[in-house]
Formats: structure tokens, C-alpha cells, sequence
């Protein structure tokens, strides 16, 4: 049996959609609420027809990204967390293979699940 290499992986919803202010018209693709999450630029985007997928980067330091994870059906910002090591400070090769190892595509794609793994997502 093979273990994952960040033990496993959560998501915390953080924060929604109308909390950014774009509650009153669609958060499309490549919104400005998006890629301004607190400093940061998108440096990785995987974009499903329900979710979402972004490596969220501080600029000139590569070493600095997050990994959020949008459902577009409920408008909720996760923040996908990992049990071991670190997960504020990723490179986009680091994004990269995470994304293949934890499948995290399978997860933008039916945001729904999270719902069954966090419960109803009560914003910090």
C-alpha cells in the first residue's frame, strides 16, 4: 500500500463568492476576484464546467502558492489543506504533481462531493 506524500487532503471553505462582492453577477472565468485573492496572481488554472482549480502565488516568489478550489454551483472559495507538509509555500511543479497525485481534477470536477467531506460550508 502506497501512502500519499502529504498525508491526506481537506478542504476548508473559506470564504464565498458575494463575500468578494461578486455574489450580484457571475464569478466567471478569469474574474478579477479570482486572481486577487489577498496579494497573490493565479499561476496554475484548471477550469472545469463546476469548479475550479488555482495555484494562487505571491509574484516574484515562486515558492509562495496556495491551492484554492472554486464551486461554481455554491460560489465557495476552498483552501485545500494538507495533513503533512507544507501547503502555503508550493511551487508550480509542486502544484503540478499534487494535482496528479491527490487527483484534485476529480474534485474540481464534482465540487458537490466536498459537500459530504466538510458538511455545509461555514465561512471564517
Amino acid at each position: 500500500m502506497m501512502s500519499q506524500s502529504r498525508g491526506s487532503v481537506s478542504f476548508e471553505p473559506l470564504f464565498t463568492a458575494e463575500d468578494l462582492g461578486c455574489a450580484r453577477r457571475q464569478c466567471r472565468t478569469r474574474d478579477e476576484s479570482f486572481i486577487t485573492l489577498g496579494e497573490g496572481v493565479a499561476s496554475r488554472w484548471i477550469e472545469m464546467p463546476k469548479g475550479v482549480l488555482l495555484l494562487q502565488s505571491v509574484p516574484d516568489d515562486p515558492a509562495s502558492g496556495a491551492i484554492y478550489l472554486y464551486d461554481r454551483e455554491l460560489k465557495v472559495f476552498y483552501f485545500v489543506v494538507f495533513d503533512e507538509g507544507r501547503d502555503d509555500s508550493l511551487t508550480a511543479a509542486e502544484f503540478d504533481d499534487l494535482v496528479t497525485e491527490y487527483n484534485l481534477v476529480s474534485w474540481t470536477a464534482h465540487p458537490a462531493l466536498l459537500q459530504r467531506a466538510v458538511g455545509k460550508p461555514g465561512m471564517a
